[in-house]
């Protein structure tokens, strides 16, 4: 719950969550409880209802769809993820008490809470799950863009004209909706800007609605850490403390010079983020239906290693597209065009949903080990993802063992030097060993 102090005399504007009334009161400092049904669900602010960006975010979104389907589970501790050597993908709030939390080994997740309850987890569902949520988004607005499965940005700047209701009120109703129709709770964040959103929808969570006006932005922001803002990783966060710098507020003081020092062409986004000043726009995804990657031979080809070497070729032109869009790829298909023209096409799974080139890779070479002989002979091979949504939703089932663990590191190490020195700084054995040595692009 959002509570913000008025100038006197100056109205605040209210909208109750529980009851849905709204209004404006002068001369209140303080609302704290609904005037009209004592509810403390009472979200006040003096610049509630002209604030237009939304963040809305899906409480612990894995585990509490695990707990709406079984109701056993509601006052337990439980995680969704691995085994004795994978990570937790998601903890309840319960769980969340002893410590645990994402990406943390299930092992020491198990030892914090000896009562925990480690659930497998359902990609498949809780994608359903995600899109009925993004359905009740959309019945708002068309400007919704999706971060991943369970959050988005919304602008609701059209919502007085098209509902009949300010965005406050419109959100309050759509939270009613979720939990009623979904069986979910939602933490909103409303602000001026989508980086104000997003950092107002962690301040009250669960199931919380918190407001940061514009005017406050600033004040607000001063005595925050820096790494609230977006973009500010780890190795960030890490130079600027060692300069002083770990407030918002001491980053606005700091020289021009250092900051671009330690942050680079980042540094004027971050110091106006910091400022509380955010020009992006909320940005529809019109979502990509697949991404895939093709090539024609110029001789007839049956050597199941040769063809191996293009399919790893295609695959990481298709993963550097996944993750340049943001997406993960939930099924692969291989295509083969034969001698006579016929084209053969064989399709599996990615479970998890993945966007990365070895995981991609193992599929693909799996397939087409049915379909290579002495006497099969290939004239064109092509690799696509479909299925596709947006990533985050599955990044942590990437690491359900320690060696999936080991090679989305080493990937993640890859693609960094293909962004700095191209692609072909680095050749798989199995190009290289059939001389194909870039990606083919097409």
């Amino acid at each position: 719950m959002s509570e913000a102090a008025g100038a006197d005399g100056r109205a605040i504007e209210f909208v109750c969550r529980a009851c849905l009334a709204s209004g404006y009161l002068g001369g209140i400092n303080k609302l704290t409880s609904c005037l009209q049904c004592g509810s403390p669900r009472i979200v006040a602010h003096e610049e509630l209802f002209s604030l237009t960006i939304a963040h809305l975010d899906c409480d612990a979104f894995y585990a509490s769809v695990e707990k709406r389907d079984n109701p056993d589970l509601h006052d337990k501790p439980v995680i969704v993820g691995g085994g004795s050597r994978g990570v937790v993908a998601a903890a309840c709030y319960i769980a969340r008490q002893y410590g645990i939390r994402s990406a943390m080994p299930s092992w020491q997740a198990k030892r914090a809470c000896p009562e925990l309850i480690i659930i497998k987890p359902r990609m498949a569902h809780y994608s359903a799950v995600g899109s009925a949520v993004r359905e009740a988004m959309s019945s708002l607005t068309p400007l919704v863009e999706p971060l991943s499965i369970d959050e988005a940005f919304l602008d609701l700047s059209g919502t007085n004209q098209l509902h009949r209701k300010c965005p406050a009120e419109a959100l309050a109703a759509l939270q009613q909706t979720i939990l009623k129709d979904v069986g979910i709770t939602v933490s909103v964040g409303l602000a001026a800007n989508k980086s104000l959103a997003k950092i107002a929808s962690d301040q009250d969570k669960p199931d919380g609605f918190y407001v940061i006006g514009a005017q406050e932005a600033p004040a607000w922001l001063a005595d925050k850490p820096v790494n609230i803002l977006f973009g500010m990783g780890k190795t960030s966060t890490a130079r600027l403390a060692a300069e002083n710098i770990q407030t918002c507020g001491q980053l606005l003081a700091a020289p021009e010079y250092l900051l671009k020092q330690h942050l680079g062409r980042d540094a004027g986004r971050i110091t106006a983020l910091a400022r509380g000043e955010d020009r992006r726009p909320v940005t529809p995804h019109r979502a990509a239906k697949s991404i895939s990657s093709e090539t024609t031979f110029s001789h007839d080809i049956s050597d199941k290693d040769e063809l191996i070497a293009i399919a790893d070729t295609l695959i990481l032109t298709v993963s550097r597209r996944l993750k340049q869009k943001d997406l993960y790829g939930g099924r692969i298909t291989l295509k083969l065009k034969q001698t006579d023209h016929r084209i053969l096409t064989r399709s599996a799974p990615l479970s998890p949903p993945t966007d990365k080139a070895h995981r991609i890779l193992d599929e693909v070479i799996t397939l087409l080990s049915g379909e290579v002989g002495p006497r099969k002979f290939y004239r064109l091979l092509g690799v696509g993802v479909d299925a596709l949504q947006p990533a985050g939703g599955a990044g942590l089932l990437d690491l359900m063992d320690e060696g999936a663990q080991k090679q989305d590191s080493l990937e993640q190490a890859l693609d960094q030097l293909y962004d700095k020195h191209g692609d072909a700084a680095i050749i798989s054995g199995r190009r290289f060993a059939q001389g194909y040595v870039k990606p083919t692009k097409k």
